[in-house]
């Protein structure tokens, strides 16, 4: 799911996952996110087979999807992955958040602390690796080459509620929405992806806010308002110049203009 049209190649997923492979955030960095409403951090991972066994099976994953092979893909990672981590942290009394930084996990935690505090009752909180979420994503992508549309989406919106403020994801959901023709919420999606980039990784950030601005760039053209869509398109080229998305869709958007009276 590299970007919103669909002619041109998708990305490989590991490109997404490259963080996952050193596994969950150093426990200081998690730590300062704890306190309130019995809100706990997971420990380092480093050493835990059990993480490691999770990462290898992202990456196998993607090596799948690479070739091409949607279906073992979901049979030999996705579903492994999730299956193990559902058996791990059994839904109950605690909320799980699966985290890409220390600013994700500490958005996460100490909102469900303020929720605590104005309910006078709340759940555990616990931020984990990446990985599980990343399991429903992984799985979303390939039942999107399966053309199971409505499946990928539900494994997307599985994934979104562990990573809530994932801009990526964000922005995947806001191309299944495109697949829907729900234009609306393209847009919001895609809006909501460019919010919450304050939480992801420094490497990556550039990437999603260009993919986000273009995403919201083509829900705005459909939705027929074209200077605000000309707007994130060049604006997504100032961080990816000469980017060929971009560049086709401002050239849809004069095309368009060219036949309005």
């Amino acid at each position: 799911m590299d970007d919103i049209p669909s002619r041109l190649p998708r990305r490989a997923l590991a490109r997404a996952l490259m963080l996952l492979v050193a596994g969950l955030l150093p426990p200081a960095a998690l730590a300062q996110a704890a306190g309130e409403a019995g809100i706990e951090a997971a420990g380092d991972t480093d050493a835990d087979p059990w993480q490691a066994r999770q990462n290898q099976r992202v990456l196998r994953g993607d090596e799948l999807l690479k070739q091409h092979q949607p279906e073992a893909a979901i049979r030999e990672a996705f579903d492994p992955i999730i299956q193990d981590h559902e058996a791990r942290h059994p839904a109950g009394d605690t909320v799980y958040f699966c985290v890409r930084t220390p600013a994700e996990a500490l958005f996460y935690l100490t909102g469900l602390a303020a929720a605590h505090d104005r309910n006078g009752q709340g759940r555990t909180g616990v931020a984990l690796a990446s990985t599980w979420a990343y399991g429903y994503y992984g799985k979303a992508f390939a039942l999107i080459e399966l053309n199971r549309f409505d499946e990928a989406a539900e494994a997307l919106d599985r994934a979104l509620e562990l990573s809530p403020a994932n801009s990526q994801f964000l922005t995947e959901r806001g191309y299944l929405y495109r697949a829907s023709r729900e234009w609306d919420k393209m847009l919001a999606s895609n809006q909501a992806a460019l919010e919450h980039l304050e939480f992801s990784p420094d490497a990556q950030r550039d990437t999603e806010r260009a993919r986000a601005l273009r995403g919201a760039g083509y829900a705005l053209i459909e939705l027929d308002r074209l200077d605000e869509a000309e707007r994130h398109f060049r604006d997504s080229l100032k961080i990816e110049p000469g980017n060929p998305i971009a560049l086709g869709e401002l050239d849809y958007i004069r095309k368009l203009r060219k036949k309005q009276p």
